[in-house]
């Protein structure tokens, strides 16, 4: 939702503008977002110019789940695609990845789009060179020679608005069936125990569809189960992925295509990952809930970060060798970067295992001007030339 004038949290900073600029309608220029879904406090990252928001459209991105609430703004003609866009972003509350999905709506829809990490992060770049780092991948690539069937099991998360799929296409290119099958099946289970016990049962209700349906591979729409189900389905989907069943979180369909893409080329599980904090100097920062056990050295159970119940994982990762793969919904992008995991940490505003990645410049570049999406797919070793073959 986007916050409202008489909102508390801001109320200090806008009465401040407010009585250096009393001419200024200061929400006119700025649009901030955030999700009911997150319980944290949040507030504007930095500060930004009134003079610069006086002729650019600026949009703050404060919490992640925020994607649907800009296409709102753009059907509201609050926002013109025509024009540049820039997107504050903090280093907390998945703001990063929700901006990422931004970003990669904006692009598809021909517009230009800037993450503003901050207040003078003002300069649009030249992102042709980005194309060096995503690549047409080819029919090796895409297509098995297995016919594949993989569930939907709802419909992919509102805030996915970059991360469509064609099913027909897929099927065509890829040899994948697509499987819609309705949420009601697991939310049908009712308010289970809030700990692992309830969070088996989940995982329990998802194995029998996968068997039922007969399939190698299934995203589920998660997010549902925190009103329904009162747990999460990350212990769900991270023993799926042990098992060798591909398993991806929030409906999010292209991610579970990379992670298909990635086990039959490459025989590695995938970490389903969104990107937290960028620095210039190729450190990443990328957090999920979802980590699948077999590539931890160690690990405990905590609450699920966005709404602080159920059970969520807080891994480890090895130091070492990784590649970094997404496949765009479209088919036509793809990344494949081999990067090096230096440092877990863990902080209690993102989502529970915590990687930074050592990679480059040029793809911190990708994330900030180009990215597919938000969500990315990081496996065990360097493997990035085994997505190149023709």
């Amino acid at each position: 939702m986007c916050i409202q004038k008489n909102s508390s949290t801001f109320a200090p900073q806008i009465e401040k503008r407010k009585r250096q600029f009393p001419v200024i309608n200061y929400y006119v220029m700025l649009h901030t977002l955030h999700s009911n879904l997150h319980t944290e406090d949040v507030e504007l990252p930095f500060d930004v110019p009134e003079i610069f928001l006086e002729d650019h459209q600026v949009v703050a991105v404060l919490t992640g789940g925020t994607e649907s609430q800009f296409v709102q703004l753009v059907k509201d003609k609050k926002i013109d695609l025509t024009q540049p866009i820039y997107l504050m972003v903090s280093g907390h509350s998945n703001s990063l990845a929700a901006s990422l999905e931004i970003l990669s709506y904006i692009r598809q829809h021909d517009g230009i789009g800037k993450v503003m990490q901050d207040a003078d992060d003002t300069q649009i770049k030249d992102n042709s060179y980005v194309s060096q780092l995503t690549r047409e991948p080819s029919e090796y690539v895409l297509h098995s020679d297995k016919p594949l069937r993989l569930g939907v099991v709802g419909f992919p998360s509102d805030w996915l608005i970059a991360s469509a799929a064609d099913y027909e296409m897929v099927l065509r290119n890829m040899n994948i069936e697509l499987v819609d099958i309705p949420i009601e099946r697991v939310t049908s289970l009712g308010e289970v125990d809030g700990g692992i016990e309830g969070a088996n049962q989940i995982y329990n209700r998802l194995y029998d569809i996968v068997e039922e349906f007969d399939l190698q591979g299934v995203t589920l729409r998660c997010f549902d189960l925190l009103t329904t189900v009162k747990n999460t389905g990350c212990i769900a989907l991270s023993k799926l992925n042990d098992e060798g069943i591909p398993a991806a979180c929030e409906g999010d369909i292209p991610t579970l295509l990379t992670m298909m893409v990635c086990k039959r080329l490459t025989g590695e599980v995938g970490f389903q990952v969104n990107p937290a904090r960028i620095q210039p100097d190729g450190q990443i920062l990328f957090a999920h809930c979802t980590l699948p056990l077999k590539m931890t050295t160690k690990h405990e159970l905590t609450t699920h970060f966005e709404s602080g119940i159920g059970v969520a994982i807080h891994g480890e990762l090895p130091v070492g060798e990784y590649t970094l793969v997404k496949l765009s919904g479209d088919m036509k992008r793809l990344l494949a970067e081999d990067v090096t995991l230096e440092r877990c940490q863990y902080e209690p505003n993102l989502c529970r295992t915590q990687v930074w990645i050592k990679a480059t410049p040029a793809l911190c570049n990708y994330f900030l001007s180009a990215p597919i999406a938000n969500h990315h797919v990081l496996i065990l070793g360097h493997h990035a030339a085994k997505f190149v073959r023709k």
